[in-house]
């Protein structure tokens, strides 16, 4: 009689969980997944709005690497990808709206002398942008080794105002990273969200070539892409493969903790969010020894986002007046959110599905150093984000109030959605995950963590993670022999 196979449970069918458990099931290995929300997907779920299937969190994906369409090639969905509109999106200054600089990373311009970053800084502030490319970074330079290769960190704006002054910071790099980050450029670690432009800042002699350099690797089109019909059909491509392998997947399903899973699992891959790792560990959420040191290092309970959603019909917004939508400083006291995405400007398949005048657009609120009294966010109630976003449109687009225009409108939120990205957040979590793979669980399972958390901010980043999370039970199951022990 043969023995039973390599049984696998992963906790968590977000896109992380659903990626580790495919690639285990292409291989014949026998995975249960269970999900405590009632659909799988995580930020890459589906929400259906006026008949139209769309994105309920994440639309797109940077193209810079090759992970998320390698696996979309994978799940044969690569004749969907789909490039967004090139018009690009503006920014939101309290003095003026304008299109953001074509050369630029994170903010940072590739070219400090351009008009466009010129309309946005000013003449004074680019000239000082500029002094980059002629400042010697030699000074610095065991400093920024030291960065490189990972002993030292320092925050985005930490390298950004040394380079190219204060303002490109405040004026380019915090209004777009606090919409992607929901986090000011000073509590962002830069190798965690730009991994590699230290080392190409050394390699290049400036930082402006070190971002061009940087967009130069990214394959030729744009710097996104997406999926027609949005990137929740890789999520739905993905659990159709899975079930057709034989994975089961549980739904509605909360795990309360690790005693309470069968002792028959080889494998338990825990693709949930760092606080719920370490609850499901037993350990204090918010005290993670630090190795060797003895300190207590906080795991931080991750930045909560509200998606406000609009359908609404305007002939006013048919010209795209804002290109595909906007960032908007937190220097703005007047709009409540800190980006929008005009979707039927940015993806053609959604304005062919809606028609014209009709017009889908999508607003997100939440900043990590926001007062939760001061403006609208994941704690606000339905009601005022939608009284938000109405008068956030009329503002961003310059039109009157909407009333009668919205035909439907709804909220969704990512309470933990994004973790903490500062100078301490990558060790705080290797810690963590260190702890995972020390820790036994029932019948002797090993665990395993994978997700955002643990991967850094980005479908590239999780995806990666999550397949040599893959890649890890695998050599588990060659070493032996491909049956339980």
């Amino acid at each position: 009689m043969s023995a039973p196979a390599h049984r696998v449970l992963v906790i968590g069918g977000g896109i992380a969980g659903l990626v580790c458990a495919y690639d285990l099931t292409r291989q014949g290995v026998s995975v249960t997944i269970v999900e405590a929300d009632e659909v799988c997907g995580g930020a890459l779920a589906s929400r259906e709005r006026a008949g139209l299937a769309t994105d309920a969190g994440a639309e797109a994906f940077a193209s810079q690497s090759s992970a998320v369409t390698e696996l979309i090639d994978d799940v044969g969905l690569s004749e969907q990808l789909v490039t967004p509109n090139p018009a690009g999106a503006w920014l939101q200054l309290p003095e003026l709206a304008a299109p953001l600089p074509a050369t630029g990373l994170l903010g940072i311009p590739g070219d400090p002398e351009a008009e466009d970053v010129i309309a946005i800084l000013g003449a004074s502030a680019a000239a000082r942008a500029a002094e980059d490319s002629t400042a010697d970074v030699e000074c610095w330079r065991s400093r920024w080794e030291a960065v490189a290769a990972g002993r030292d960190r320092i925050s985005l704006a930490e390298l950004v105002a040394d380079r190219m002054g204060q303002a490109v910071v405040d004026r380019l790099v915090t209004p777009i990273v606090s919409g992607v980050h929901s986090a000011a450029a000073e509590a962002l670690d830069v190798e965690s969200v730009a991994p590699g432009l230290v080392s190409l800042m050394l390699r290049e002699g400036s930082l402006a070539q070190a971002v061009l350099a940087r967009r130069a690797q990214a394959p030729a089109g744009s710097a996104v892409r997406s999926l027609r019909g949005g990137m929740h059909t890789l999520t739905l491509e993905l659990i159709a493969r899975l079930r057709a392998g034989g994975a089961q997947i549980q739904t509605g399903v909360a795990v309360k903790s690790l005693r309470d899973i069968p002792e028959s699992y080889d494998d338990i891959i825990l693709a949930v969010d760092a606080p719920e790792v370490a609850r499901l560990l037993g350990v204090d959420a918010t005290a993670v020894t630090s190795s060797g040191a003895g300190e207590s290092q906080q795991v931080e309970a991750g930045v909560g986002v509200a998606l406000v959603t609009l359908m609404l019909d305007s002939e006013a917004l048919d010209g795209s007046p804002r290109g595909t939508g906007m960032l908007v400083s937190p220097a703005v006291t007047e709009v409540a959110a800190k980006a929008m995405t005009h979707v039927t400007s940015k993806w053609s398949w959604a304005a062919e599905a809606l028609g014209p005048a009709r017009h889908l657009v999508r607003l997100s609120y939440g900043r990590v150093d926001d007062d939760s009294h001061a403006r609208p966010g994941a704690h606000s109630s339905d009601e005022e984000l939608l009284d938000a976003a109405r008068a956030d449109v009329a503002a961003l687009f310059g039109i009157p109030r909407l009333g009668e225009q919205v035909r439907e409108a709804d909220v969704v939120r990512w309470r933990r959605a994004i973790p903490l990205s500062g100078p301490e957040h990558a060790g705080r979590a290797a810690q963590l995950r260190r702890r995972v793979r020390e820790t036994s669980g029932p019948g002797g399972a090993r665990l395993h963590a994978t997700g955002t958390w643990f991967a850094g901010t980005g479908l590239s980043k999780v995806v990666l993670d999550a397949r040599q999370t893959a890649r890890d039970v695998l050599r588990n199951v060659e070493l032996q022999g491909g049956w339980r022990r």
